[in-house]
C-alpha cells in the first residue's frame, strides 16, 4: 500500500491484458485490460474513481483514433474489521512469540460478510514468494500455517471467554 495524495491508501492492480491480434510482431488494434482498486476508505475510493475515469477521458484526445470505452464491473464498499478482534489477534502472536502486522487485506473474503452480523477480522500467514498469492506459485511452509492456527485458536479462545 502506497500513499496516492488525495487518494488515501489506494491499491491499484491491472490484474488482466488481453491484445488483439495478440501476435508478437502486430502492433495491436485493440487492447482490453482490467484495473482494480481498492481503498479502505470510500471518500477517498470515490476520489481515485473519479480521478482514473477523468484521466482516459484525456486518452482519446491525446492520441486521436483512440477510442476508450469502460465498464464497471463490481464495487464494494470498505469493511473495517473489529478493533477487539485485532487486539485478541495480535496479543495472541505476541504469546507464542509471533511478530504481527495490521494489514489492510482489501480482499473479497468470508470474513467481509461475517463483519455486518459479527465481529470479525482476518490472520494471515507469511507466504514465500514475495508474497504472492492467488496464482499457482502461493506457498506457506507448514511451520507458518502452523502459527497462523496458533494464533486463530488461542484469539479465539480468549474471545470466548
Amino acid at each position: 500500500m502506497v500513499d496516492s495524495g488525495a487518494c488515501g491508501r489506494l491499491r491499484a492492480t491491472v490484474g488482466h491484458i488481453a491484445t488483439s491480434p495478440g501476435l508478437p510482431s502486430v502492433v495491436p488494434d485493440r487492447a482490453e485490460l482490467t484495473v482494480d482498486l481498492r481503498n479502505p476508505d470510500d471518500a477517498d475510493m470515490a476520489r481515485a474513481e473519479a480521478d482514473f475515469a477523468a484521466f482516459l477521458d484525456t486518452l482519446p484526445e491525446a492520441q486521436p483514433g483512440l477510442r476508450v470505452e469502460t465498464a464497471q464491473m463490481a464495487r464494494t464498499k470498505a469493511v473495517p474489521f473489529d478493533e477487539g478482534v485485532q487486539d485478541a489477534l495480535e496479543a495472541a502472536a505476541k504469546e507464542h512469540g509471533y511478530d504481527s502486522l495490521r494489514l489492510m487485506s482489501g480482499a473479497g473474503h468470508d470474513a467481509q460478510e461475517i463483519a455486518a452480523i459479527a465481529p470479525a477480522a482476518m490472520v494471515f500467514v507469511r507466504g514465500q514468494y514475495q508474497g504472492i498469492s492467488h496464482n499457482p506459485r502461493e506457498y506457506s511452509t507448514p511451520e507458518d500455517c502452523r502459527a497462523g492456527v496458533e494464533v486463530l485458536a488461542a484469539a479465539a479462545l480468549e474471545l470466548s471467554a
